[in-house]
């Protein structure tokens, strides 16, 4: 079930997996918090379309899931231009630049 991240500036900021396809603008360059199958999911799909995309990654990627498996994904979404940032956690989410959607 899609959450919310519980820091401060995430129902501001942020948006969920389900918002994702119901959203009237593109969400343009996008940072993917987790990894999960729904969350590279996300990432697949928004850099299908072109979209500059990173994963934000706790530990590993699709836990409970094949290892092997889980990190030869990973390394193809790579290779198709997903970045990924590994062994962080956000405290905070801000804008930095006055912008309009998308």
């Amino acid at each position: 079930r899609p959450r919310y991240l519980g820091i401060p500036g995430d129902k501001e900021y942020c948006i969920s997996s389900d918002d994702l396809f119901s959203l009237p603008y593109c969400p343009g360059k996008t940072l993917v918090v987790g990894a999960s199958y729904v969350a590279l999911e996300c990432a697949g799909f928004l850099a299908g379309i072109g979209l500059d995309v990173t994963v934000m990654v706790r530990s590993i990627l699709l836990r409970g899931f094949d290892q092997d498996m889980a990190n030869k994904i990973g390394e193809h979404m790579q290779e198709h231009g997903i970045k990924f940032i590994r062994q962080f956690v956000p405290i905070k989410v801000e804008q930095i630049e006055a912008g309009t959607p998308g």
